[in-house]
């Protein structure tokens, strides 16, 4: 399997590199490359199918990217796919870029969920876990690479996420997958006020 491609730039500059990736030949959740649901008038069904678009989308709906496109396609109901490995880059780099934590957050919890998924084998594909020949290595791979460059972010609940992560990368345990959750929960809480 090819080693996926880490893009030079942060924040939203490094969805200028998209093209660098073939991403007609891997496998996501609908099939291989783009899977056509719908028209292009709805965003939600035309990023579903279409893993390049759905990276494409954080620029202009953040949102509907992360939750129509990226979870469907790479990380659908935990069960993590080739494209996932390739997708962990990106959405790692835009994550340690300048962009607002309205963005970050729901970027890092995505990689939190991608880092529990790859934890197991997806046999058939009826449940969580890597879906494929050497997808769990592959990801695992895409993920420690790629959130080496989350080193910048200072927010200690994002922190303790990230940390969490590269723990499970390490050993996958039932534990360190607890871990990921708890922080993923820490995360997505709102900041305690004095």
């Amino acid at each position: 399997m090819d080693i996926p491609y880490q893009p030079h730039g942060t924040g939203f500059d490094a969805l200028d590199e998209l093209d660098r990736v073939d991403w007609s030949r891997l496998e996501h959740c609908y099939g291989r490359g783009v899977v056509s649901f719908g028209v292009d008038g709805d965003l939600s069904l035309a990023i579903a199918g279409d893993v390049k678009r759905s990276l494409a989308a954080l620029r202009t709906d953040p949102s509907r990217a992360i939750g129509d496109g990226l979870y469907s396609n790479i990380c659908h109901q935990g069960t993590v796919y080739q494209a996932t490995a390739h997708a962990v880059p990106f959405i790692a780099a835009v994550a340690a870029g300048d962009i607002p934590d309205g963005v970050r957050v729901p970027l890092l919890v995505l990689l939190g969920e991608i880092a529990v998924g790859r934890s197991y084998v997806a046999s058939d594909g009826s449940n969580a876990g890597s879906l494929g020949d050497q997808v769990d290595v592959l990801v695992t791979e895409s993920l420690a690479v790629s959130v080496k460059r989350l080193s910048t972010i200072r927010t200690p609940r994002l922190v303790a996420l990230i940390q969490a992560i590269q723990s499970l990368l390490v050993e996958s345990t039932d534990d360190g997958r607890d871990a990921v959750e708890s922080a993923i929960d820490l995360a997505i809480a709102p900041p305690a006020t004095p």
